[in-house]
């Protein structure tokens, strides 16, 4: 009788063994009897399917199946109740929110005392999505099952029968679990994470080799004591919140070492019935020191990056606020001198809107005739490259303009600007005075011609007396005009004798200097010139006085009545006339804030591009180091994978994905690096080479070519369109995937197609799946880069690039990805 009572307690242990690795089994687990109605449904399987083991208990399996397989698939069913058994069965199973799975299945049918009669079918199932390499490790799993049960089943029903033979197989059954039991702890024991058993008395029972060597020996001592020297249980123990609810537990945990842990807590029921805690610690100190660090680089150039945008905003705006209000017309050309920014004062001088006049150039709106010599002004700066300065005549008016080349980042010349002032009165004075004085002259002439007979002839002389008179007066309303004009202009204006002595000074001084016009009288105009500057507007009025029909320009700082230093934009001309007082005129525009807006948005350009080139550098050494990183990741992976078998092989599988995943964003940030850095210029690419070698790089993929020889304008960046495509096909198809790539040329264009008989992608998802971070549900998995990238590559080949279904308005029988770009023998511009 207590041979008997031992082989109860045995078989009930076991029992409770079963019940505890089917409950915690990682794999989807399902039994149903012979009425066809389920009596137990895994964990497993309620995170496959989503549904609860109380929604599927006592009901039909066929809940569990798509609609239009019902019938086949419960007739599979119905055959294992009568003794069938699936090996390596694929199923596809429906999910709570209407997915469908592919569960590859085995089962075995549990028979009554006659061995005839099944009473019920346990099967055992795992989602064959990426998990092929799995297969062995699971049939083996499943044939060591069945032979436990099976054994254990002919030990109770001969244990009357055969007591000694009983014990016997007992015994070896107890030998085959010490070496199941050292097997799996010499497997703990090699684990690059810790893993350890607490007990509810606090007790550590067991405990890895990697946490004895970060921690030490409990030496019987509870937790809280040897790893905290507490005396008491630490309060709101995150461990013991699995006793309170029963459930694993996920958290994190910065241990007395300074690492910090990822911590999984599992309830785990000891043979004697006792519930302890499985914890297992993962040591991701250097990954939290890496995002912490990441964090506080993009918060810095965040604020570096807000900082400057809004110093170069207010720049601008004062700049704005210059160009609107100043009544000089100032305007932007591009390249072929096409209006593409002018001032309120253009608008006023044409006479028209911006609509009118924007993208149009000069000789589009005012005629060839006009505007030509004013758009060849703009074409000789843009080619020269040098600033210069034209007097152009328009509608009537004439304007004294400076044109100066507009310049990229990169130092090309993108289109001129121009800044005008009239001088139409100023030079129709000097003509009327220029006419009178030559008029003088000639009256001159004659008059001493003609001395003999004026004496001789009194009547003669009187009228000519009369006539010098009228020249006389119309000459002072001329000059009076001239300076009405003067001193109402807003920019200075001086009249300089040969020494440099200001003999006049227009009021404008008072307005910009601070001085009163009598006050510069006979003062010498270098006193008021910055030492630096003095030198450059001495070498000016030399050149005046060998070449006086130069016009002169140049910028000097000029001292103002504060004594601060002005700048200013001076425009100079002799006045030199043979037999007249020789004298200098100077027109002087304030550009200081002009300058000082100048100067800001260099010095924040500059900031700009530091900030940038500092990104740049911070994020290589991070790539490169994180890359290496993973790279000794893989490795270690890799390792675990040949070492371990079961549950803790699957998550070192996990492992080595998220490692590759890694590796992946990271070719992927590498890629759009280059996108943006890259040059621009394009040269023939041999498309069958590019496809071939990148089809090349997917063994055993199903790739069909069909591509005619053609070559296209593209660069090295091509291929990674073709790798990021085909590598989604093999990806999201599954291992009979058919890929087909094919290319036509079309209207002028290369239409090239990718197209594959996968999964296929949903019509409210297509728009989305080219934009960064959106993926599809459709097509699997992603970090939502590699459509973006090719949408980015292809654009910049000026092309375009859309997904169809591979058959018209069948989403779900393919999907058909397809772009176009330009043929290498059409000509094209350099794309800017």
């Amino acid at each position: 009788m207590t041979r008997d009572y031992e082989a109860l307690e045995k078989m009930a242990e076991t029992t409770q063994y079963l019940e505890n690795l089917i409950t915690y089994a990682n794999a989807p687990i399902i039994v149903w009897d012979a009425s066809l109605r389920i009596t137990r449904f895994n964990n497993a399987f309620e995170r496959l399917t989503g549904r609860a083991a109380d929604e599927v208990v006592g009901r039909s399996p066929e809940i569990l199946f798509p609609e239009n397989r019902r019938e086949e698939l419960m007739e599979l069913i119905r055959e294992t109740t009568a003794g069938e058994r699936w090996e390596t069965v694929e199923i596809p199973i429906l999910t709570a929110d209407g997915r469908i799975r592919t569960v590859l299945w085995n089962s075995a049918a549990v028979y009554e005392d006659d061995r005839k009669t099944v009473s019920s079918v346990i099967a055992q199932g795992h989602d064959i999505t990426g998990r092929k390499q799995a297969e062995e490790a699971l049939q083996r799993a499943h044939d060591e099952l069945e032979t436990r049960v099976l054994e254990r089943t002919l030990k109770l029903r001969e244990a009357n029968e055969a007591l000694q033979a009983e014990i016997a197989e007992r015994i070896r059954a107890e030998e085959a679990v010490k070496a199941e039991r050292k097997r799996l702890y010499d497997v703990l024991e090699m684990l690059p994470v810790y893993v350890i058993l607490l007990s509810p008395d606090y007790h550590v029972p067991f405990a890895n080799r990697f946490f004895r060597e970060r921690f030490g020996e409990s030496g019987g001592r509870r937790c809280f004591e040897y790893l905290f020297g507490l005396t008491e249980p630490c309060e709101n123990c995150e461990s013991y919140n699995v006793l309170k609810t029963g459930a694993p537990h996920h958290w994190e945990w910065t241990g007395p070492d300074g690492h910090d842990y990822d911590i999984f807590d599992f309830p785990f029921t000891e043979a004697d019935g006792s519930l302890h805690i499985l914890e297992v610690g993962i040591d991701i100190t250097k990954r939290k020191r890496a995002e912490e660090a990441l964090q506080r680089l993009n918060e810095t150039l965040e604020e570096r990056v807000a900082e400057r945008t809004d110093e170069l905003a207010k720049a601008n705006a004062i700049l704005n606020a210059i160009c609107e209000n100043t009544p000089a017309p100032i305007y932007v050309t591009d390249r072929r001198s096409r209006l593409v920014m002018c001032n309120p004062a253009v608008l006023r001088t044409l006479g028209r809107s911006h609509p009118e006049v924007l993208g149009k150039s000069k000789a589009e709106l005012l005629g060839p005739e006009v505007g030509g010599p004013v758009v060849a002004n703009e074409q000789r700066v843009m080619e020269t490259g040098i600033t210069e300065t034209f007097e152009e005549e328009i509608e009537n008016r004439i304007y004294y303009s400076t044109k100066t080349p507009l310049r990229n980042l990169q130092g090309d010349v993108t289109g001129a600007i121009a800044v005008g002032t009239e001088i139409t009165e100023l030079k129709r004075v000097e003509a009327q005075r220029q006419k009178l004085l030559e008029q003088l002259q000639q009256s001159a002439e004659e008059m001493e011609v003609q001395n003999e007979e004026l004496q001789c002839t009194t009547e003669q002389l009187q009228e000519k007396t009369e006539e010098l008179a009228l020249l006389n007066r119309a000459l002072q309303e001329s000059e009076e005009h001239f300076r009405s004009l003067i001193e109402n202009a807003s920019d200075i204006i001086l009249l300089l004798d040969m020494q440099g002595r200001i003999t006049y000074a227009s009021p404008s001084v008072n307005q910009i200097g601070g001085y009163e016009p009598d006050n510069l009288i006979g003062t010498d105009v270098l006193d008021l010139i910055h030492p630096e500057d003095a030198p450059k507007a001495l070498e000016a009025v030399r050149t005046g006085v060998l070449r006086p029909s130069t016009r002169l320009t140049f910028e000097v700082r000029v001292r103002d009545a504060a004594g601060r230093w002005i700048i200013l934009d001076v425009t100079g001309a002799n006045l030199i006339r043979e037999g007249s007082e020789r004298r200098f005129i100077v027109n002087a525009r304030d550009i200081t804030d002009r300058k000082h807006a100048e100067e800001e948005r260099n010095r924040l350009i500059t900031g700009l591009e530091e900030a940038h080139r500092e990104a740049n550098l911070y994020l290589d050494i991070i790539t490169h180091d994180i890359r290496n990183a993973n790279n000794v990741s893989s490795i270690y992976a890799d390792l675990m994978l040949e070492l371990l078998e079961g549950a803790e092989r699957t998550y070192a599988r996990k492992l080595r994905d998220s490692i590759s995943r890694s590796t992946e964003i990271l070719m992927n940030v590498s890629t759009i690096r280059r996108i943006h850095t890259s040059s621009t210029g394009f040269s023939p690419v041999d498309l069958n080479a590019v496809v071939n070698e990148e089809a090349g790089n997917f063994r055993g993929a199903s790739v069909h070519r069909e591509i005619p020889p053609l070559e296209v304008q593209a660069d090295n960046l091509l291929s990674t369109v073709f790798m990021n495509l085909i590598g989604n096909s093999v990806k999201f198809g599954g291992p009979d995937v058919e890929i087909v790539v094919r290319a036509e040329e079309r209207d002028g264009e290369v239409l090239v197609t990718v197209e594959d008989n996968g999964p296929g992608v949903p019509d409210d998802v297509k728009e989305k799946l080219f934009h960064r971070f959106e993926r599809g549900k459709a097509r699997g998995r992603g970090d939502g880069l590699g459509l973006f990238i090719c949408r980015t590559v292809i654009e910049r080949y000026g092309g375009r690039i859309w997904i169809e279904d591979r058959v018209s308005g069948r989403p779900e029988e393919g999907a058909a990805f397809r772009f176009t770009l330009k043929p290498a023998k059409q000509d094209r511009d350099p794309v800017s």
